[in-house]
């Protein structure tokens, strides 16, 4: 165990050089999110999934009147995280076209003009034209 103090201090002092604390916080929190999305098959995944993100989704975490403090830091990064986050499309049937950033600059479905979507078009592979390949 080191002092707070210690932590603080500049490297060449004997510290680990932290300077902000809380962006730091979100970094690390942010690696964790990341390995959510990539490792589907960990237990971590698995146990979180069957409780805050059923449908295997964790920017789609569902409200839990007592969640664990770390699904919720976990959550609380994932928001603060998920403008930066983009998607490979794919074949688009993942993608929630009015709720996720699914293009650059912030493409989602504040962009998109409501009265020219269907209700039926909710995910990104709904917009796309098979037979015109548009």
């Amino acid at each position: 165990m080191i002092p707070w103090k210690t932590l603080c201090k500049p490297k060449d002092m004997g510290g680990l050089g932290i300077r902000y604390v809380q962006l730091f916080n979100l970094a690390l929190l942010g690696h964790q999110v990341w390995r959510l999305i990539n490792n589907k098959n960990s237990l971590c995944f698995k146990v979180f999934s069957s409780k805050y993100f059923p449908d295997g989704n964790n920017f789609h975490a569902k409200k839990v009147d007592k969640a664990s403090f770390t699904c919720s830091s976990i959550a609380a990064a994932t928001e603060a995280l998920k403008a930066g986050f983009g998607w490979q499309i794919g074949n688009g049937e993942k993608i929630n076209t009015p709720a996720d950033n699914w293009g650059t600059e912030g493409l989602n479905g504040d962009v998109i003009r409501s009265n020219i979507l269907n209700l039926n078009e909710m995910c990104v592979k709904d917009l796309w034209h098979e037979e015109r390949r548009s």
